[in-house]
């Protein structure tokens, strides 16, 4: 096994667990192979972890074990799978959820590598060429660890994003549904990168639905599907969602069909987010929940968005037609935020815009998107509920 020889004093947070092996903390590398095991070593070359080498933007690789004993063959991977999915055992027995992660990367021991359960149908989801060159290795364990219907694969490594792939099984008919807090969602795993449902937002969308929604008119911004708008329209006056995407007008009303809502009350927008805020400040239209759940990048023919540069102009347009006392509910799942980072933006545009407010929740992941203590990106979601006073 070929070895990274670590500079003088940078063992020691690998040792404490940090998963994701930095570049700059290698003092000597070997040529290496996407996909080959390697051995972090001291200066001394003492033992320090056992990883595998897989570029992504994050890192070079992720550590798999600090044993210096470990095989990381068949039994290394099975037993990783067993203890994940007895830590979601809850997800198994309860009523109404039936899609959740099963494997959440260096939260649950293999960075690069999530596994979700939609109703019985696995996708795999491989975040290097690194990870994807073990699949011989760690697919026969998935099929040995978990029930499942189908089983599909998105690569989301350069060049591969969008490619999609069934594995083993009976595939389902597309869209298929599934069930999440009481209410059913259409999912596609077989088309492009996305799902359909981004199911980290399980409990926002609940506790949106149950504790934000009763008699409020709601504004769902970068709405993709809808879910956000179908879990308040059980209680909502009514449902604003507005999304550039043509397709998503379709999916959303597809979605509130499968909740037989009608749409009389919950209104769709194809339009550009910050033409939708002059459309409705000309229109007169205001809300008392606005949901702001951007891309961390998206570009059009007007504008280039980024969350750290331009996440302050969506606060700034959605205060104008925010009713007194509404809510902003402020979404980011740009690990390159992190939630000091997002507060502190957060607190500054208000302050800037002499407004009296209240932090009313903050929410993260879900449980079953389990994350690693020694690595803060990991906890990548970041959920902050602000009610405007007055």
């Amino acid at each position: 096994m070929k070895q990274i020889m670590l500079k003088r004093g940078k063992e020691e947070k690998y040792l404490r667990g940090y998963p994701l092996i930095e570049k700059e903390d290698a003092f000597e590398m070997p040529n290496m192979d996407e996909g080959e095991l390697i051995a972090l070593v001291d200066e001394g070359k003492n033992f320090i972890a056992t990883a595998y080498y897989g570029e992504q933007n994050k890192g070079i690789g992720w550590v798999l074990s600090l044993d210096s004993t470990e095989k990381i063959e068949h039994k290394f991977f099975v037993n990783l799978f067993e203890n994940a999915k007895e830590e979601r055992t809850y997800y198994e027995n309860v009523n109404g959820i039936n899609a959740y992660r099963l494997f959440n990367a260096e939260g649950d021991g293999i960075g690069g590598l999530t596994i979700d359960n939609y109703d019985g149908h696995l996708l795999i989801q491989w975040y290097s060429v690194g990870i994807y060159r073990l699949k011989d290795r760690i697919l026969p364990a998935i099929k040995e660890t978990f029930e499942y219907k189908s089983i599909f694969e998105k690569k989301r490594f350069k060049g591969m994003e969008t490619t999609s792939d069934f594995v083993a099984g009976e595939a389902p008919e597309f869209p298929y549904v599934i069930e999440e807090n009481n209410l059913f969602y259409n999912i596609n795993l077989d088309d492009g990168p996305m799902t359909g449902i981004f199911l980290d937002q399980k409990d926002v969308r609940k506790k949106l639905r149950d504790q934000y929604s009763e008699d409020k008119d709601i504004l769902n911004l970068f709405s993709y599907t809808g879910a956000f708008s179908v879990a308040t329209s059980m209680n909502a006056r009514s449902t604003t969602s507005v999304d550039l995407a043509n397709r998503a007008r379709a999916l959303t009303e597809d979605n509130f069909g499968l909740n037989e809502m009608d749409l009389e009350n919950n209104h769709i927008f194809i339009m550009d987010v910050f033409d939708y805020f002059k459309y409705a400040y000309r229109h007169g239209l205001t809300y008392d929940v606005v949901v702001i759940d951007p891309p961390s990048f998206a570009r059009n023919k007007k504008k280039t968005f980024s969350v750290q540069k331009n996440y302050h102009e969506l606060i700034e347009g959605a205060v104008d037609i925010l009713n007194e006392n509404g809510h902003l509910v402020l979404s980011t799942n740009s690990s390159a935020f992190p939630q000091k980072a997002f507060k502190k933006m957060i607190n500054h545009t208000l302050d800037s815009m002499n407004l009296d407010y209240t932090i009313t929740d903050v929410m993260g992941l879900p449980k079953d998107f389990k994350s690693n203590p020694h690595y803060k990106p990991s906890k990548y979601l970041k959920v902050v509920f602000v009610q405007i006073n007055g």
